[in-house]
């Protein structure tokens, strides 16, 4: 039986590792790490290549190190040129991947690593057991670090089915020519229109509902002290808490700095912007026509979603059974209700968006994983 077995090898996942290494809670005899995936941060390094991104959203203290400040000794050491852009020194995408290799290595990392599936999840006398598409694992304690960027979300009038229908959770783009329109108004799908626009081998339109929603960050840094989240612990309604939440979240929003790039894609005739809304699409043999309400209809050979997730719960078609049998307390939104120190369950604990009702607004990021992983390590 290990004393740690955490569900995810993410953002948030590995984030609670390190912390549980750093703090000597736990060792590589001692800990494993269960994800679908080869390697830490596949689906963050899969999903970042794809959009082309250069510079972290976040600042150069959000990283998965206890130690707020090594991202930045390390560039300082490994010579990076413009490692931090910004007035909130966003990192450069590669140093803080590169990084974070390193302190897989020093960690030994794949000593703990297991590829897995998770499938089920059952108390025993002594922890927990959970059950894999390979075998089953016992714990003493459990994390469940997992997101919903597996769950892509379809509009009514995308078919998923059409090849040329593409989402960028899974099914990326592969065509290398004729037009391509991009569906969405947040920073993946903004990230997106550079990147093609930066090619400049094709005609790219970048449609989106609304107008830019210009945020430094996806939820103000309020949310990551005392000066938000001691009246949101206050508040004992959960269904309350879930309107600050979704209120608090900067949905849909990019960087000023993407916004501005974007905007001189346009003029210097790169990129299209369009801010409109599908009504319906139709499939034809050379072409996807898109509807437009507002518009005159647009024709791409390729459409490329970047519409986000699904708005559901992580891990449910498990958690969900683990949560009745063991008679776990959730909200009206079917999340799980946690203690402070983000405790479902005896031993039963969670990261990243199943701990949002305790951690706030911030849950979902790099700066709310450093959150949850403090509590959990404090253990």
């Amino acid at each position: 039986m290990y004393k740690w077995v955490i569900i995810g090898g993410g953002i948030q996942g590995c984030t609670v590792a390190s912390y549980l290494i750093h703090s000597k809670k736990a060792d590589t005899s001692s800990l494993k790490v269960i994800d679908p995936h080869e390697g830490p941060l596949h689906r963050w390094k899969t999903l970042t290549r794809r959009v082309g991104m250069k510079y972290l959203r976040s600042t150069s203290v959000h990283h998965m190190d206890p130690d707020p400040h090594c991202l930045r000794k390390f560039g300082r050491k490994e010579g990076y040129a413009q490692p931090f852009i910004g007035r909130y020194d966003r990192p450069r995408l590669d140093l803080f991947n590169d990084y974070h290799e390193e302190l897989f290595h020093q960690y030994k990392w794949n000593d703990f690593w297991i590829q897995a599936t998770v499938k089920g999840l059952e108390r025993t006398a002594g922890g927990w057991e959970i059950e894999t598409d390979r075998h089953s694992i016992a714990a003493e304690r459990v994390v469940v670090a997992i997101g919903v960027n597996d769950r892509p979300h379809f509009p009514e009038w995308a078919d998923p089915s059409d090849e040329r229908m593409c989402h960028l959770f899974s099914s990326p783009e592969t065509r290398k020519s004729g037009s391509l329109v991009i569906v969405g108004g947040g920073i993946s799908a903004a990230h997106l229109a550079n990147t093609y626009a930066m090619e400049g081998e094709r005609d790219v339109t970048l449609l989106k509902r609304h107008p830019f929603r210009i945020n430094d960050f996806d939820s103000d840094p309020g949310w990551l002290g005392p000066k938000y989240m001691n009246g949101f612990h206050k508040v004992t309604c959960y269904e309350k808490r879930r309107e600050i939440i979704k209120a608090a979240r900067h949905r849909g929003s990019i960087t000023n700095g993407l916004s501005v790039k974007l905007k001189r894609h346009e003029r210097q005739g790169r990129l299209k912007i369009i801010t409109d809304q599908v009504e319906a699409a139709s499939y034809d043999k050379d072409h996807i026509h898109l509807h437009l309400k507002n518009h005159k209809g647009i024709e791409a050979q390729t459409v490329l979603l970047a519409t986000g997730a699904e708005h559901c719960v992580p891990g449910w078609e498990w958690l969900d059974r683990v949560s009745v049998s063991c008679a776990l307390p959730t909200a009206p939104c079917g999340f799980p209700v946690v203690n402070a120190r983000l405790e479902w369950g005896p031993g039963l604990y969670v990261a990243g968006a199943l701990a949002e009702l305790e951690i706030g607004p911030s849950a979902r990021n790099i700066a709310g994983a450093r959150r949850a992983a403090e509590r959990i390590a404090a253990i």
